[in-house]
């Protein structure tokens, strides 16, 4: 009695001795996850804004309302502050937290980026939570192996560093919460974690509509963890829906108040003008393999993808037929697996419910292709890669047990260790070039020089670079680069409005006003009701002092876009110009509106002013104009 005594003491000892090791390696994975997750973008801390980050923040005057626009965000379409209303998504999650961070630091990209790293990493270690309690009976080196992986994956650079992608990271972020809570409503059937599930995942749909396919994971759940009846699946997939049911009312109520465009242009998704479905079919497809490819070997990495980079791919191209047969190969041994509650299918069958989304063969999205479309979807991929090869580096005899065993893995552990590094320093290269305009479009048409947008977007940091040149001839030259990249836009795609509309611009400031007037002219042939093309062009006929034509043209600019900040200043500097100072006042204000860091806006209006021998007014509006140019100058030394 007394040594069985004693056998039962040393049994609490040791169990309590594993506890403790366990809990212990366990705060060491969620801090290294961490803390590598923060490292691998830490480089992004002094990016600038770069794409989107300018339509959704930098040039976003609800966002920059700060506090003050939250309120107009909650009740309206995703661009509504730099679009005109011809967006037709609902995210307004993302954008509070702009306008938050607006309000706490105005432009400051820095500070930006920071939090967009910060949530990163704390998304990640929420996925480790989460794969601990999906994986609760394997060794925790599982579930830490694929976190470790999809934190350091290259494809997710784009959504770190590119400040707009907040939606992607939010809504990753709530939907791990609703995946742990509602895993954990499973084991303990404690109500409360239902009910945060649902609200998680509501919270996930306010950042990013695209996690609605992923309510078709949560059977899954039910079917490898619990064993519950037919009856109480459907009940708990009803509950699941009720944010989906939430989100689409509140979306389709808000968005039905504005007049939305949801043409896609050949440029942005040739695959939208597609001549038949079969062929949009046989591309899609075509690209589904590029996806795949993309996982194993994440180069080269692009901002963007779209045509000629991309083109049509028939039925009789061998890329779409080895696509069209690797797939139907996943899904056959996905289901297979399926049957067999592997935990291998349920990685591919994650993979591919969430690239579904995104494969343009139900419905064609905005882009052809993008590495951004693959943050969520690489999960799937992370999951039954690391299981896999684990798998297979075991003995046939104990691969099932080798989930379990901490020594199991050793082999996995070497062959992975040069993989993480190769990946993080893949990840590292890459966000770096994130860094601003003129980095990534330098270091991206190389990779895709059939891009006719990256061919404008590099013409355009071109331009740029040449307007903050101070010496003429260094500009006139750097000028013609961003010519000669623009034509190459347009080359690629002769119908490209924004091409034509740049290459007017450019021949502008070069001085060749007939050459500008042409291509402004080309642009308006394709898209005569632009607003940027419309109030560019009336530039041409304000500096012939044909004002009341440049009056006509600035008026149409801002009654197809009254957001449109540039078009108000236009037009208040025509106002000024013919002597209605009245009309160029409220012009110059409702630019600010649009634009309240425009200091040139406050300055014309303190001149306007001067012109009304209103001086008390005019050193008010000067005074206004002061502080602004001397945060933006403090902004400058600080960046």
């Amino acid at each position: 009695m007394v040594k069985k005594k004693k056998n039962n003491k040393n049994s609490n000892i040791e169990l309590i001795i594993d506890n403790k090791s366990a809990r212990r390696q366990n705060r060491i994975f969620l801090i290294s996850l961490f803390v590598i997750s923060f490292f691998a973008y830490s480089n992004t801390f002094k990016h600038l804004y770069v794409l989107d980050d300018y339509g959704v923040l930098a040039d976003n005057w609800v966002v920059k309302s700060g506090s003050k626009g939250i309120s107009t965000i909650l009740k309206t379409p995703y661009r509504y502050g730099v679009n005109n209303l011809t967006d037709n998504l609902y995210r307004p999650l993302p954008l509070v937290m702009y306008a938050v961070e607006w309000q706490i630091s105005p432009d400051n990209p820095g500070f930006y980026h920071f939090i967009n790293v910060l949530f990163y990493a704390l998304s990640i270690v929420l996925l480790y939570l989460f794969l601990k309690r999906l994986f609760q009976n394997f060794n925790h080196i599982i579930p830490f192996f694929i976190a470790l992986l999809f934190a350091l994956h290259p494809i997710h650079s784009e959504v770190v560093a590119n400040i707009k992608s907040r939606d992607e990271i939010m809504s990753f972020l709530f939907l791990m919460l609703t995946f742990i809570s509602y895993l954990n409503y499973l084991d303990k059937k404690d109500v409360k974690q239902l009910i945060f599930s649902i609200i998680t995942y509501f919270l996930a749909f306010l950042s990013k509509e695209g996690v609605v396919m992923m309510l078709f994971i949560f059977p899954l759940f039910h079917w490898y963890r619990s064993k519950k009846s037919i009856k109480e699946y459907i009940y708990l997939f009803a509950l699941m829906c009720l944010p989906v049911v939430a989100y689409v009312a509140i979306r389709h109520s808000i968005l039905s108040q504005y007049s939305a465009s949801n043409a896609i242009s050949f440029v942005d998704n040739f695959m939208a003008h597609s001549p038949n479905y079969l062929l949009q079919f046989s591309t899609a497809v075509a690209i589904l393999g590029k996806y795949f490819l993309k996982l194993f070997i994440p180069y080269p990495l692009i901002a963007d993808y779209g045509f000629a980079h991309f083109n049509f791919v028939k039925v009789s191209n061998p890329v779409f037929i080895l696509s069209f047969v690797l797939y139907i190969a996943l899904l056959v041994f996905a289901i297979r697996g399926l049957l067999k509650k592997s935990w291998i299918a349920f990685g591919i069958i994650f993979y591919l419910i969430a690239i579904s989304i995104y494969s343009n063969i139900v419905f064609v999205i905005g882009s052809p292709f993008a590495d951004r479309f693959l943050f969520l979807p690489s999960l799937g991929f992370c999951i039954a890669f690391i299981i896999f090869l684990n798998q297979i580096l075991s003995p046939k005899e104990r691969r099932k047990e080798n989930l379990h065993l901490i020594n199991s893995h050793k082999l996995t552990t070497y062959i992975l260790i040069p993989v993480f590094v190769i990946f993080g320093y893949m990840t590292r290269v890459r966000a770096a070039q994130w860094k601003d305009q003129y980095t990534l479009f330098e270091a991206d048409v190389k990779k895709a020089p059939n891009s006719a947008h990256l061919r404008l977007w590099w013409g355009l940091a071109l331009r740029d670079d040449a307007m903050d040149t101070e010496d003429l001839n260094r500009r006139n030259e750097v000028m013609q680069q961003a010519v000669a990249q623009f034509e190459k836009a347009v080359e690629i795609y002769p119908k490209y409005t924004d091409g034509f509309e740049q290459l007017g611009l450019a021949w502008f400031r070069l001085g060749d006003n007939e050459k500008a007037e042409q291509n402004y002219q080309q642009a308006l042939s394709f898209n005569p009701e632009k607003a940027v093309t419309i109030s560019n062009y009336g530039i041409l006929f304000f500096e012939r002092g044909e004002y009341q034509t440049a009056l006509e043209m600035y008026l149409k600019a801002v009654d197809l876009d009254p957001n449109y900040s540039d078009a108000w200043f236009n037009l208040g500097s025509t106002y000024g110009t013919i002597g209605e100072y009245d009309k160029a006042i409220e012009a110059f204000e409702n630019c600010i509106k649009y634009d309240p860091q425009n200091h040139k806006a406050y300055e014309f209006i303190a001149m306007t002013y001067e012109y009304k021998n209103m001086p008390e007014e005019a050193n008010d509006w000067k005074n206004k104009a002061n502080q602004i140019k001397q945060k933006q100058n403090k902004r400058k030394r600080r960046l």
